[in-house]
């Protein structure tokens, strides 16, 4: 190697390195500002990025303190590996009782600029998921949608600005429930399975762009906590959450509510990057009874979002505390 460049190349690792380390210790801040919590999005990417360049750290650095910064520099990866597999103690579980109801439910944000409205339609009518919720509906959309009834002859569109939900069979209560933004509220429906109340809720919470966007984005997956811990039997929620796992608000979605992931490892946005470069923001939660038996991202459909399937399996009998 030319030893003129060595130099530059050292300090690019070292810039790197502190970058990196920054970005990591402002995860953890993420309830003090949005901010901070962009960082903890990509958790996944800082401990790729710190193990990279530690390598290149070990390799270009003379003398004994290389192996000391290396090892410095690679501690920063073990602790976003570490607070990545933290959550995994937050994933649904795989069995329940032998009596338990199996359902697929399915959500998928479309996109407001998508116009492959085939290829959607198509894609419903391969999966056939029994509850479905889509988010950024338009009126083509809402027209393909409704050209499903056939399969779908219970249908909630565009009654809140974002959310749409269909299924395939009756539900004996469906709400609009407002959030902080106006028009744009959470579907609650119930279904009666054997006797027992199960609750879908669809949501999607505000994209994260601006301050206040955060804010609301916080207080709609806090409402979507409440609206779980309220249900009186198996509960499920499911949409576009604008958040990853590691973030500070869905830390303290799992924590302050029933509801566990179907699935932490799948990124589903933006499908315009391969999908070990995305993040996962859209998510099927389930909670008070249910368990995961399949888990799937589907393909590209024109969105920038995969659209995210799951067959689960809700226990049956007596309301659940």
């Amino acid at each position: 190697m030319d030893i003129g460049l060595t130099p530059f190349l050292q300090a690019a690792l070292l810039v790197a390195a502190a970058g990196l380390a920054a970005a990591t210790a402002a995860g953890f801040f993420g309830a003090v500002s949005g901010w901070f919590d962009y960082a903890a999005h990509f958790r996944p990417h800082l401990a790729l990025g710190a193990l990279l360049v530690a390598a290149g750290v070990w390799w270009l650095f003379d003398g004994p303190g290389n192996a000391w910064l290396a090892s410095a520099i690679g501690l920063v990866a073990v602790v976003n590996v570490a607070t990545v597999l933290a959550e995994h103690r937050y994933r649904a579980p795989a069995t329940v009782a032998d009596d338990a109801a199996t359902l697929k439910v399915a959500a998928f944000n479309l996109l407001f600029l998508n116009r492959q409205y085939d290829r959607g339609r198509d894609w419903v009518l391969r999966e056939q998921p029994d509850v479905l919720v889509f988010t950024e509906v338009t009126d083509r959309w809402a027209a393909t949608i409704d050209a499903l009834g056939d399969l779908y002859p219970y249908r909630a569109v565009r009654l809140t600005g974002f959310v749409t939900m269909v299924a395939r069979r009756p539900w004996t209560s469906l709400e609009v429930v407002a959030g902080p933004r106006p028009r744009q509220g959470l579907l609650v429906a119930r279904f009666d399975v054997a006797g027992t109340p199960l609750t879908i809720i669809g949501a999607h919470p505000a994209s994260p762009i601006r301050p206040h966007t955060v804010r609301a984005r916080d207080r709609e997956l806090d409402l979507v906590a409440r609206l779980a811990r309220e249900a009186p039997g198996p509960v499920a929620a499911m949409g576009d959450f604008n958040a990853t796992p590691w973030s500070a608000p869905m830390r303290r979605l799992v924590r302050t509510s029933p509801l566990r992931y179907a699935d932490l490892r799948a990124s589903t946005w933006p499908t315009s990057l391969p999908r070990w470069l995305g993040i996962k923001i859209d998510h099927i939660m389930l909670g008070k009874g249910c368990a995961v038996v399949e888990y799937k991202t589907g393909p590209e459909l024109g969105s920038d979002h995969r659209p995210v399937v799951a067959t689960i399996r809700c226990t049956l009998g007596s309301p659940l505390p």
